[in-house]
Order: structure tokens, then C-alpha cells, then sequence
């Protein structure tokens, strides 16, 4: 699992990088990068995700995570907390996050991001114009305990250059499981390059979430 975990943080962290140099080149960041428009990898991108991994050569500790995360965005496998029919457009973070030994303590968590810009009332604490909220949920684990700390959103306005992080707590989303933390950063407007990692609590284990990215249009 380390290994694994390794491997993610390096990827995360180049593909965010390229993501940020990607941005900047463009009036328009999220035209010109292989996402759709809830900024998910797209079909083209998780196709080569598996063919890749498919490979007779590739470690079978690195294939199954990959390919959940494949069917985790083609809709297999399970989803985040539901949003209402009238909810505000969101981005959903580029790729899912892992945890090991987190569901029961014994089981892996596939980890799942969102940023709602301002004005917002939902998700819970909302979110101000010029503001953004940040969802993280742990898939498939027992409720977040009351205290948290230990999982943030690390962003920076690439448009001001102005940098921040916020910690994401328990704000009482979906108190009977699967755990989910949110926070309210004070982004400003602009395109927004964010990063979530860190601890997420839950009532039978702690849970250390390799990072996953996002660009955000915050207008």
C-alpha cells in the first residue's frame, strides 16, 4: 500500500502541475485539458487509464486501484453525497484519492472530491461570492467523528497569486455515513488550482488520503 500511495502522490502531483501550466496558457484552462465538464478525466483519458493498467507486465497492486478508479468515473462504482435536482454547478476533483486500511480499518477508501464556488448555501457551510466550498467524502466508511483535523484544501488563485488552505470539519453532511468534511475557503475570483490530502476521521479508523486536484472557475 505504500508503494501505491507513493505512486499517487507522484502522479497527482505532476498531473496538477501540468494542469497549472495547462491553465495559465489559456484564456479558457479547462477547454484545453482532457476533462469534461464536471473537470473528470473523460472517456478518451480513462480508456488509456485502462489499457494501460491492462498491460500483462503492469503490478497487480497498482492495477486494481487504477481500474477502480476507472469505474468510478464511468458510474460503477459508488458515489459521493447526492446533491438536490436544483444544486449549484460543481467541479469534481480530477481524480479519486485512495486511503488504506480504512473502511473498518481493514479495507481500502476511495476517496471523493468536490468545489462548489460562491454564492452557495449548499453544500454546508455555503459558501459567499468569491468564496469557495469544498466537499470530501471517504467512500463506503462509518460516520465522521464530531472532531476532525488533519484534512485540507491547499489552493491558489493563479489569476492573483494570492495562496491559502482551509481544514474541512464535520458540518453534520451525511451523519450516518459515508464520512464527509467540508469547508468554505476565501479564494476570490479567478481560476483556481486546488489540492486535498490529509486525515479523514471516521468512528473505526483514521484515514490518510493521498492528494487528489482540481481547477476551479470561480466567477
Amino acid at each position: 500500500m505504500r508503494s501505491i500511495r507513493r505512486i499517487c502522490t507522484i502522479l497527482g502531483t505532476a498531473t496538477l502541475l501540468f494542469m497549472a501550466g495547462a491553465g495559465s496558457a489559456s484564456a479558457n484552462p479547462l477547454s484545453s485539458l482532457p476533462l469534461d465538464d464536471l473537470g473528470r478525466p473523460n472517456a478518451q483519458v480513462l480508456q488509456q487509464a485502462r489499457d494501460f493498467v491492462s498491460q500483462p507486465w503492469m503490478p497487480r497492486e497498482l492495477r486494481g486501484p487504477v481500474l477502480a478508479a476507472v469505474e468510478f468515473f464511468e458510474g460503477g462504482g459508488e458515489g459521493g453525497p447526492e446533491l438536490p435536482e436544483n444544486a449549484p454547478p460543481f467541479t469534481q476533483f480530477a481524480w479519486p484519492s485512495v486511503a488504506g486500511d480504512c473502511i473498518g480499518g481493514q479495507s481500502d477508501a476511495v476517496g471523493s472530491a468536490i468545489a462548489v464556488p460562491g454564492p452557495v448555501e449548499i453544500p454546508f457551510p455555503g459558501a459567499e461570492a468569491g468564496q469557495t466550498a469544498f466537499v470530501f467524502t471517504a467512500l463506503g466508511t462509518a460516520p465522521a467523528t464530531p472532531e476532525q483535523g488533519g484534512m485540507f484544501v491547499h489552493w491558489i488563485n493563479i489569476n492573483t497569486l494570492q495562496t491559502g488552505a482551509v481544514e474541512l470539519g464535520n458540518n453534520g453532511i451525511n451523519p450516518d455515513g459515508p464520512a464527509t468534511l467540508s469547508g468554505t475557503a476565501d479564494t476570490g475570483y479567478g481560476t483556481i488550482l486546488a489540492m486535498a490530502t490529509g486525515d479523514v476521521r471516521t468512528e473505526d479508523a483514521t484515514c490518510s488520503f493521498v492528494p487528489t486536484g482540481a481547477i476551479v472557475e470561480v466567477r
